[in-house]
């Protein structure tokens, strides 16, 4: 066996000692993201779900896990049928929303009843119908296994999950070196400057997040516990439902910082159960802030000023636009 210079882990110990580390270890699986529905005493009932996978093709089988702490459990535990609508990439709200813990949820998503009355997200890349074709126990979780009836895919990119947040299909920034090394087999429009605008605006974030890392891990924090900061920053207090749909992560994710911040001292939870900055968090979030001023000023080290700001004068038009949208969309 070759020598291997192993290198150090973030977290590692028993998953029964700690299980929200052992939920972040699995969390460095990307998967797609799901909503799982059915109908249950004449009303529908779905969950946002990462645990969906194929299993057999002949029969057409799929499967996914729900536990059993879930106010779902019941409906689905008892469900003759389900469905299985894959989320895009610009379906992020439908995903909250479905994770919610909302009653009438499915009220401000767009659907339409499936096979067996099962709701069908609108707008989802690939919806499966299916029937109950078995149940198995897997520990605080069911296993559903369905055999799917019917089966539809539609173009657009999947909207994926990984690490705590979500996360769009792109090439590997390896193939596109490579292009870039060879043009004579890259594809016509394939430069960074031939990329849409918003193409480039997420490969900017992306990157410029991943290489900020080391940044956040020297603060003992993470991107979800940074983004609160952030967000309370800008305004507080805010409450938690507001606090998921600032920061892009789904609720258990934004639940568990919040819990780590607070358990550091970061955060105040009011008799409203919202959250503002402590004396402490509003230190960390100077510190985080500081190390991204000095972040910035090595990546645009060599661009004028003027361009500078110019850049944020388009991208505070643009956010600005998006917000006033949104803000008619909803008034809609």
């Amino acid at each position: 066996m070759k020598n291997v210079s192993l290198a150090t882990p973030i977290e590692e110990g028993d998953p029964a000692a700690d299980p929200k580390a052992f939920r972040r270890s699995l969390g460095q699986f990307a998967t797609g993201v799901t909503v799982i529905a059915t109908r249950h005493e004449g009303r529908p009932v779905g969950v946002t779900a990462n645990s969906f996978s194929s299993l057999s093709l002949d029969p057409p089988l799929v499967l996914w896990s729900i536990a059993r702490t879930s106010r779902s459990f019941a409906a689905f535990s008892a469900a003759s049928h389900f469905s299985v609508s894959i989320l895009g990439e610009d379906q992020i709200d439908v995903s909250q929303k479905l994770s919610s813990s909302r009653e009438d949820k499915f009220a401000e998503v767009d659907w339409y009843p499936g096979i067996g009355g099962s709701p069908v997200m609108a707008g989802a890349i690939a919806t499966l119908e299916c029937s109950t074709f078995a149940v198995h126990e897997g520990g605080d979780h069911i296993i559903l296994v369905g055999r799917v009836l019917q089966h539809r895919r539609y173009p657009g990119k999947a909207l994926l999950y990984a690490q705590g947040q979500y996360g769009v299909v792109d090439e590997h920034p390896a193939f596109r070196a490579q292009a870039a090394a060879d043009p004579g087999t890259a594809p016509p429009g394939r430069t960074l400057r031939d990329l849409p605008l918003t193409t480039l605006l997420y490969l900017a974030h992306h990157n410029s997040s991943a290489a900020f890392e080391r940044h956040r891990r020297e603060e003992n924090i993470s991107l979800t516990q940074s983004r609160i900061l952030s967000a309370l920053t800008r305004r507080s207090p805010l409450s938690r439902q507001s606090i998921v749909r600032q920061v892009y992560m789904t609720p258990q994710t934004v639940d568990d910082a919040l819990g780590e911040l607070l358990q550091r001292g970061c955060l105040e939870c009011d008799g409203d159960d919202r959250f503002s900055l402590s004396e402490a968090g509003q230190m960390l979030a100077r510190s985080i802030r500081m190390r991204l001023q000095e972040y910035e000023r090595e990546q645009f080290a060599g661009i004028s000023a003027e361009r500078l700001d110019t850049t944020r004068d388009v991208l505070a038009r643009f956010i600005e636009g998006l917000a006033e949208q949104a803000a008619t969309d909803d008034a809609a």
